[in-house]
């Protein structure tokens, strides 16, 4: 008799991709993917170190060496000899204090070798990469330096160019980001660092310290985090508000309490208690900007954070770089979390209720979905990071409610974060995943966090659909033991190895330069440069110190680039939009560029109004199949993109009313859709089926339906959240400027 659930009969039903790259972009390939898992498998499923983004920075103590003899040989009044240089005879300085001066510059050339952030002074000493260019070319450093030290001194002209590059270096400079808050500064703030794995309690001590509090700020990684907050709170009968980049509900006017995305955190109200979750977000290269914003900004006299062991270096080293007491709360894990002992061998008859199954693409997703209904007869709900928050909140009450029906989760990288849970085993499909350019290994904190979802405990769904977990119910006697295992024995090396090791500390917090830096340095180049150039050449100009890092701008140049060429726009304008968050799906960016177009060049901007907006697809009364899925997931998102600018642009996107009901009426259909989706796979030989997502053509890469990458350990939500460039106006986050917009709406 056939055993049709045999790892060799789990076929994926993807056409072969096409070997040409779409708009330039690499294509994931089977090829590829195996390639890579051979390679981990020969690491012994060690994860490989993430490349630096920027070069290292260089040993210069040969040029050291060379600068420190030329300089010496140069002192005055040795140069009388008739062999030295006498380029000092015809100054009119006194000899003594020609000697003296030219110390204290031989001392400041020295010292930028020992100095990693020396440049960004912004004088015209040299500097060791200018010495060792100079060097290198031959023009000979004994001339420099002269020139050099008679700009020193004030007696040689600065040529424009010098000026220019002198003035960069400058508006360039982000070496100290404590001092962009001075509202901050004023008083003496107390860090609370609550730290531990999931399901430790950590969050639960930290909000349990706000709901004490006379008030304060709840501000969380995820618009679902944030309205999970509003609603626990308003449930318990403590007022609280609502501000996220979409969405803004005002519970009371005189409501204590607010909850926030980070990027939204209001830096000019005073407060007694902020609470920043997922604090190890700080460290990530995208959005980490936003958690130093907020941790360095926030006029707060408690400052709590939760989030991984691996921050407490670094977030010590903050507190002592601004003056403030850092207190570290340690956690353990509420239950145990092991390892199984084997994986399941690729039979799916294994899968158990209340088991999720975690695999990295949309199609890998329903394909996964549609077998296990198959063999095991279990219902399964699904979440991935393209859903909207709602629809993935409410596949979660399905999945956590005994008497929904449902059984099984099959799930992306989402999960990790966000959503509460109630995983009894979790289950990797593969531990390879596409970023957007190569296919990699997941990094082991990454893994961690996702495995660390199992073995939550089981609750039951109140009356609000709301589930209590570590951050507001009280904590569980007895937790569950949480399970982890792969589907198949080939990535099961590599799950061991993850949980086995300790992630590496978190070394830098990241940054980004606010609006009117960016302004500033705008104002060094003609006005008709684009914004893109702007952010381009700022972004290869600056430079920080050693514990901060400079956050990566490529996604807001895309967005630069996408508006140019809409005159009536001025500078602010653009980086609002460049701000939103709209992602990598190009229907979405069509949209934008409409949407930009109306307020450069003050067209209505109502939803309705907007061209090729695809508003056919609500008209479909019972949506079943993926491309339908696809359009209403693009629509969701251009709704959401038009309600963010809503409230930057008022007068011109309006009424909200109308997008709102859209929106509502596009979720109900996403969540049929969901019900409704299959996803067939052919049968193929066992060593063409890498993972169920591995094949995808080129369209629809291009189209970025499957893949949200490049991504952040955030999930594979990417930084579909609030996205960039940070205090673009600090009147953005008032919350009387919100109400006054909401009203006059």
């Amino acid at each position: 008799m056939a055993h049709k659930n045999l790892p060799s009969q789990r076929m994926t039903a993807f056409r072969t991709p096409r070997n040409t790259a779409y708009n330039g972009q690499p294509i994931p390939t089977v090829e590829g993917f195996l390639q890579a898992r051979t390679a981990l498998q020969e690491r012994g499923g060690k994860p490989v170190e993430k490349r630096a983004d920027k070069a290292p920075v260089q040993d210069y103590r040969g040029v050291y060496t060379l600068t420190e003899q030329v300089l010496r040989r140069l002192i005055p009044p040795l140069c009388h000899s008739p062999d030295m240089h006498c380029w000092y005879k015809e100054n009119p300085m006194p000899p003594e204090e020609l000697r003296t001066r030219y110390l204290a510059f031989v001392d400041e050339v020295l010292a930028g070798f020992t100095v990693q952030d020396y440049t960004a002074t912004g004088s015209s000493l040299p500097t060791p990469e200018k010495i060792a260019t100079i060097h290198k070319k031959g023009s000979g450093l004994d001339n420099y330096f002269v020139d050099s030290f008679l700009q020193y001194i004030g007696q040689k002209d600065l040529a424009k160019k010098d000026i220019h590059m002198i003035n960069i270096k400058k508006a360039a400079d982000m070496r100290f980001p404590q001092e962009w808050y001075p509202m901050a500064r004023q008083f003496k703030r107390t860090w609370h660092l609550h730290v531990g794995p999931t399901n430790s309690g950590k969050t639960y001590n930290a909000l349990k310290r706000l709901e004490e509090a006379a008030d304060g700020i709840y501000a969380g990684p995820l618009r679902l985090l944030a309205h999970e907050i509003f609603e626990r709170m308003n449930s318990k009968g403590i007022p609280c508000n609502l501000v996220t980049g979409d969405d803004m509900r005002i519970v009371s006017e005189t409501a204590a309490i607010s909850s926030s995305t980070v990027e939204m955190v209001d830096l000019n109200r005073e407060v007694e208690v902020a609470v920043l979750d997922e604090i190890q977000m700080i460290g990530d290269e995208d959005r980490g900007w936003a958690w130093t914003q907020a941790l360095l900004g926030v006029r707060a006299k408690e400052v709590h954070m939760c989030g991984e062991e691996r921050t407490v270096d670094l977030i010590k080293s903050l507190a002592a770089n601004v003056g403030d007491e850092c207190i570290v709360h340690n956690y353990k894990r509420l239950g145990p979390l092991e390892v199984m002992k084997e994986s399941l061998g690729g039979d799916l008859t294994k899968i158990q209720k209340g088991d999720c199954v975690v695999t990295f693409s949309r199609k890998s997703i329903f394909a996964m979905k549609k077998e296990i209904e198959k063999v095991t007869g279990l219902r399964c709900a699904v979440i991935y990071g393209s859903l909207p928050p709602e629809t993935r909140s409410l596949q979660a009450r399905y999945f956590n409610d005994p008497e929904s029906g449902y059984d099984v989760l099959v799930a992306s990288d989402a999960v990790g974060m966000g959503l509460n849970l109630s995983i009894k085993r979790m289950i990797f499909e593969t531990t390879i995943k596409w970023n957007g350019s190569e296919y990699e290994p997941i990094s082991v904190p990454h893994i961690k966090q996702i495995a660390g979802r199992a073995g939550r405990y089981k609750v039951a769904v109140s009356k609000h659909n709301i589930q209590a977990d570590e951050t507001i119910a009280p904590l569980p006697a007895a937790p569950s033991v949480g399970l982890v295992t792969t589907l198949d024995e080939v990535d099961y090396k590599s799950l061991k190895y993850a949980m086995s090791v300790t992630p590496k500390p978190i070394a830098t917090a990241g940054i980004l330069p606010n609006s009117s830096q960016i302004e500033e340095f705008a104002s060094l180049y003609p006005p008709d440069k684009e914004l893109s150039f702007t952010l381009k050449t700022m972004d290869e100009a600056m430079h920080t110190r050693k514990l901060f890092h400079i956050c990566r701008v490529e996604t807001q140049i895309k967005t630069a680039k996408l508006l140019e060429g809409i005159t009536g726009l001025r500078i602010l304008e653009k980086l609002q939009f460049c701000m939103a968050p709209i992602g990598r799906n190009v229907t979405v960016q069509e949209a934008v560029r409409k949407m930009a177009e109306c307020v450069g060049y003050n067209k209505d901007g109502s939803l309705l109004e907007i061209p090729n907006l695809d508003l056919e697809v609500l008209d479909i009364d019972n949506p079943k199949t993926m491309p339908v899925l696809q359009r209403l997931e693009s629509l969701h998102k251009t709704i959401l993109v038009w309600l963010w600018l809503s409230w930057r642009f008022p007068a011109t996107f309006a009424p909200r009313e109308t997008a709102q009901e859209l929106k509502t009426i596009c979720e109900e259909k996403i969540d049929i859709a969901l019900s409704n989706v299959r996803f067939e796979r052919g049968k193929k030989p066992r060593y063409e089926r890498i993972t169920l997502g591995a094949s995808m053509d080129a369209e629809e890469i291009g189209r970025n339906t499957d893949v949200e990458g490049p991504l952040s350990d955030l999930g594979d939500e990417g930084g579909f959240e609030e996205t960039v460039l940070p205090h673009l106006n600090n009147n953005l986050v008032d919350s009387g400027r919100l109400r006054r917009v909401a009203a006059a709406n």
